[in-house]
């Protein structure tokens, strides 16, 4: 079939055609708006002004209809969160948010939000405005007299991280949590990195456990879903935590002696020194003569000095780690041989020999 010559005529002539595309466009994308940002604001319910100071979930109502909208009172030292949820989620909720006086110029909104369903909202706000209403709504921005929860909380704009420790010794693990939420949920990303923003250790998870080999600092940041101007949800700011490791001593492997060898006559002076091994991040030695760790300890430092036994010894070292790698190694020994000095002579025997 031929195309009519008057519709032949309009699309040749290329003004008028980019003409009727402008005004599609404009119509669709009017559309689109009404239908994300909703005006039918009806009566206020629930009545009064709502605050909140709870990162976790709090009801508003569990029972407000459609083109219902309810004011309530922001901080600006966090992000807010509605969630919307019809009873069985019997229709497609559409969330729209409004400076409290007026019911146009919208400064967030939702429409669906998966999961958990198709037909829940979920809305987040970063006041910006502190004095607002919350409009509920029917898909597309009508009216209805079906029973609808709403529920909000605000999430910090700066996360904290509580660390089960910050110092540990190599080979161990500290567990990391985000400290200022409630919980995690389908509705928030608690990221956690190596880098600022990062999410090298988890993209989502409440707390989790990590066993650098080296200090390491870790990054913790929350992503806040819902619907906003942009169309996304919401980064808050970063914090870091340092996580300082330390590494044990091993046992020293030998004891050098200085002042002359490891044979003495009586009286002599000997200093013993450990060698070899690995002192680690810090250590204390502990000198023993009855045996390793046995008896008392004779000195903590490297070295035992001006040691001067009356008979023979063998003497023992080993290392105890410095907080937090408090481990004891194995011991070093070295044998100090005494000998007995000579005396002189208390008689001269005469031997004749025929």
């Amino acid at each position: 079939m031929k195309m009519p010559v008057l519709f032949r005529k309009f699309f040749k002539n290329k003004f008028l055609y980019k003409c009727f595309y402008l005004i599609a466009l404009l119509i669709t994308l009017a559309t689109s708006f009404s239908f994300g940002q909703c005006t039918n604001c009806g009566s206020n319910y629930p009545t009064g002004t709502f605050t909140t100071t709870s990162n976790a979930w709090t009801t508003i109502s569990t029972n407000i209809w459609g083109s219902e909208y309810h004011y309530a009172t922001l901080n600006t030292g966090y992000i807010y969160q509605w969630k919307a949820t019809a009873t069985s989620e019997t229709y497609d909720t559409q969330l729209t948010l409004y400076p409290s006086a007026t019911c146009t110029g919208s400064i967030s909104y939702n429409d669906d939000y998966t999961p958990p369903g198709d037909n829940q909202s979920l809305m987040a706000y970063q006041p910006g405005t502190t004095a607002v209403r919350i409009l509920l709504s029917q898909w597309s921005c009508t009216s209805n007299s079906t029973s609808t929860t709403i529920q909000w909380r605000r999430i910090p704009t700066t996360p904290t991280i509580s660390a089960s420790a910050t110092s540990i010794c190599s080979g161990t693990s500290v567990t990391l949590t985000a400290s200022n939420l409630a919980a995690n949920d389908d509705f928030i990303d608690i990221q956690w990195g190596t880098t600022s923003g990062g999410t090298q250790v988890s993209a989502d998870a409440y707390s989790v456990t990590v066993s650098p080999g080296a200090t390491t600092t870790y990054y913790l940041r929350y992503y806040v879903k819902g619907g906003n101007p942009s169309g996304s949800g919401i980064y808050t700011g970063v914090a870091s935590v340092t996580i300082t490791v330390s590494t044990p001593p091993t046992a020293p492997t030998g004891i050098s002696v200085t002042g002359g060898g490891s044979s003495i006559c009586l009286g002599e002076l000997r200093t013993l020194t450990a060698s070899g091994g690995s002192t680690g991040s810090g250590c204390t030695y502990q000198w023993y003569a009855g045996g390793c760790g046995s008896g008392s300890v004779l000195g903590t430092g490297i070295s035992l000095s001006n040691i001067s036994p009356v008979t023979t010894t063998t003497y023992y070292v080993r290392r105890v780690g410095n907080s937090p790698c408090s481990n004891t190694t194995g011991c070093a020994s070295i044998t100090i041989t005494v000998n007995s000095a000579s005396t002189a002579p208390t008689s001269i025997v005469t031997t004749i020999i025929p």
